[in-house]
């Protein structure tokens, strides 16, 4: 089958283009002028340039193409709400037209447990109502919402919500800061909050592996929302000592409260404000979503594509910690 990947060029795209070609489907990437496509040129992946802000660019970059796998987006924590609506929510409708109007039979939506927010009785699935936490998940939920419009128009269209995914390549990500964070002393002594919160990852090859069948189990993808992770949440301390163990540390023994840990950052934040530089690690907000739960059911997923993560956590940590140390990206 013929694919476009949107984001091709980046971590995840990357991975799914692989996924892809390796399972016989022919990739199109859609990049930018400026993308490094040195790893998709290998695999043999066709180019096409095509921008979510110039709509233009998008009926080329779909022509002749069955299925859209739609993992572009302006992802960031702390960027500009119009960015935020120009890219993910305007540009995913631009990309969807134009997929309807060139006669694609499905798309394939990247979007994001951060459209959940935290989880008030965990596990959530995916008729837990939304509550995003951060504007970047209130976009992935705006996007979600006008794709079910689509739908009706005649679009099929399948929604696919990973949660965390970490993984070697993985450099501008939650992940990769947390990771790079606790290999620096000091802040590997410390964890905020009582570290029985929960959280769930998943590893990039196993998103991929998701994407890769949803596409081709269209006779149930079609309409859906799958949750995307491994198939167990980590208390806050296993995830410590996971990482402990892998990066041969010793786990953090210090628990710091919430309200102290925001009081000590918020100098820092105002400090980073200051000099005009962001740090996902040293805001106020990041406070908030360590103490709370991110806990999520892939029961939809394994039911219906036979979704079966390959990754735990401790085998992920170290397959990518190796790879850090390897690409001289932490100690």
């Amino acid at each position: 089958m013929k694919v476009l990947v949107t984001g091709a060029s980046g971590f995840l795209g990357s991975y799914v283009a692989e996924e892809l070609i390796r399972h016989g489907h022919e990739v199109v990437a859609m990049v930018r002028e400026n993308s490094d496509t040195r790893l998709l040129q290998e695999m043999g992946a066709e180019m096409r340039i095509g921008h979510l802000d110039k709509p233009e660019s998008l009926h080329l970059a779909v022509r002749g193409c069955h299925a859209v796998m739609h993992l572009a987006a302006y992802y960031t924590f702390t960027g500009k709400k119009e960015m935020y609506q120009r890219i993910n929510v305007d540009g995913t409708a631009a990309l969807a037209e134009a997929c309807l109007q060139e006669g694609v039979s499905h798309f394939i939506y990247c979007s994001s447990t951060e459209a959940m927010g935290p989880v008030d009785d965990p596990p959530a699935d995916e008729t837990t109502p939304l509550q995003p936490e951060y504007e970047y998940g209130r976009s992935k939920m705006r996007a979600e919402s006008l794709l079910a419009g689509f739908q009706e128009r005649g679009l099929p269209c399948t929604i696919l919500r990973p949660s965390g995914i970490y993984g070697p390549r993985n450099l501008d990500d939650v992940a990769f800061w947390f990771i790079r964070s606790f290999s620096r002393w000091p802040t590997s002594k410390f964890m905020i909050g009582s570290g029985r919160n929960l959280v769930q990852f998943v590893h990039v090859r196993d998103v991929a592996q998701a994407f890769r069948l949803a596409l081709e189990k269209p006779e149930v993808s079609h309409g859906q929302v799958y949750i995307v992770s491994e198939d167990r949440p980590y208390s806050y301390s296993e995830v410590y000592g996971i990482l402990a163990d892998v990066m041969g540390k010793k786990a953090p023994r210090i628990h710091v409260p919430a309200i102290l840990a925001k009081a000590m950052l918020l100098e820092v934040q105002l400090f980073f404000a200051l000099i005009r530089k962001d740090n996902f690690m040293w805001r106020l907000s990041t406070v908030d979503a360590v103490t709370g739960d991110r806990s999520y059911s892939v029961q939809r997923a394994m039911d219906d594509l036979g979704y079966r993560p390959a990754y735990d956590l401790r085998r992920g940590m170290d397959e990518t910690v190796r790879w850090y140390r390897e690409n001289g990206h932490i100690r």
